[in-house]
Order: C-alpha cells, then sequence, then structure tokens
C-alpha cells in the first residue's frame, strides 16, 4: 500500500466536524487540483509517500495510544478509492471502529459494507480538473462541494439536479488555506445553504492551526 501519514486529530469538515479521529492518509490521486492543500500525496515535486504493509499500517495506529478512547478513522489521502482492499484489510483489523472515508467520488466503490461513512467531495471546474462521472451514491454518502466564488453555485446545482443528489445531504465548503481566506466567504455560502436547504461546513482545522500538516 502506498500511504502518506497516519495522525490524531479532530475532524475538520462535514458531518462529522468537531469528532476526535485517527486519520490515515493514503497516497497518490487520480485528480489534480489546482488548490489542493495535501499536493505532497501527489505532485512529483513535493510528494513524500511511502511503502507500508498491513502489519506496519496497523503498528502504527497502535503507537498513536489512541485506539482505546477513540475508534473513528477518517481514510482520507490523495484518493483512498485507489486502494480498497486497505480499508477491507482496516474493517477486519479493527471491526467495532466507525470508519469514515473522503473520496473525489470518481470510482467505482467495491467497500460499501466496510465503511459507515463516504462524504464525497465531487470537484467543479474550480479544480482545474475536467468534468468526471460521480460513481460514489448510495444512502452511506454525503456530498461536500468546495466553493471558490459565488459563480461556483450554478456549476454545483447542475450536478446536484443530474445526479438528484438530496439537500439535506448537500455540503457547502470555503476553500482557502488560511483562516482568512475561509472567513471571508462564510456570509455568502451561510446565505447559499439557507437559501438551498444545504449544510454548511467551514474547515475547523484551518481555522485553529492554519495549514499545519497532521491537523
Amino acid at each position: 500500500m502506498v500511504l502518506n501519514e497516519i495522525f490524531y486529530s479532530i475532524q475538520g469538515e462535514g458531518l462529522n466536524a468537531g469528532v476526535p479521529a485517527i486519520f490515515v492518509r493514503f497516497g497518490n490521486c487520480n485528480l489534480k487540483c489546482t488548490w489542493c492543500d495535501t499536493k505532497y500525496t501527489w505532485h512529483p515535486d513535493v510528494q513524500d509517500n511511502f511503502e507500508a504493509t498491513a502489519k506496519q499500517l496497523f503498528e502504527d495506529i497502535h503507537a498513536l495510544g489512541v485506539y482505546e478512547k477513540c475508534r473513528h478513522f477518517v481514510i482520507t489521502g490523495g484518493e483512498p478509492m485507489l486502494q480498497q482492499p486497505v480499508i477491507l484489510a482496516l474493517r477486519k483489523e479493527f471491526p467495532d471502529s466507525y470508519i469514515e472515508v473522503e473520496t473525489n467520488g470518481s470510482q467505482t466503490v467495491r467497500c460499501f459494507d466496510d465503511v459507515d461513512l463516504f462524504t464525497v467531495s465531487y470537484k467543479t471546474s474550480n479544480s482545474g480538473n475536467p468534468p468526471y462521472e460521480l460513481k460514489t451514491r448510495n444512502e452511506k454518502c454525503v456530498y461536500k462541494f468546495v466553493v471558490c466564488c459565488e459563480g461556483d453555485f450554478d456549476e454545483i446545482e447542475k450536478i446536484i439536479r443530474q445526479y438528484r443528489l438530496p439537500a439535506d445531504k448537500i455540503f457547502l465548503m470555503p476553500e482557502g488555506a488560511t483562516r482568512e481566506e475561509v472567513l471571508k466567504k462564510h456570509p455568502w455560502i451561510l446565505d447559499r445553504c439557507d437559501q438551498k436547504g444545504y449544510r454548511f461546513t467551514t474547515r475547523l482545522h484551518i481555522l485553529t492551526w492554519g495549514n499545519e500538516r497532521q491537523r
């Protein structure tokens, strides 16, 4: 498997924002977002991934010393759906855990039964990626859209209509790698959520620690 980092923090975004979690960050991604804040998982100039066995992964998780009090995993990346057998192995090793996966939704999923929540962050054109098919859709999914400017709303609405995504499963989140960038976008994204019946999510880790790694 290709990993990037394993750490303990709080979930900063989405449905479980504020929940303590063990993060397992996978290396590699099939998309190349211009505003990506984890380019160290895929960009050839800065990536610092490493190869590991399942045994090494499990040992690193136990070495954090928090599993007895925290059984919530956030599997992130990169793009975790490129390495789905690792998720199956985690479920087998930690059967009593809650497993949340963050994905761009572009991959066919074969591990639905082993995951409790999919946070599907479809990447619109503001990411610099071409359109792609949203393949990750079922009752375990919520859908998060990164918003850079008010002009993004038309495209987001088009995708929501195309895939008939329920309003109460939609999260709008400000793009930004600094506290100032995130807070500047709060008011008009909150207004949009109120108008459409969507949920708002900020980025708690950015507001608290900035773009510091393992936070």
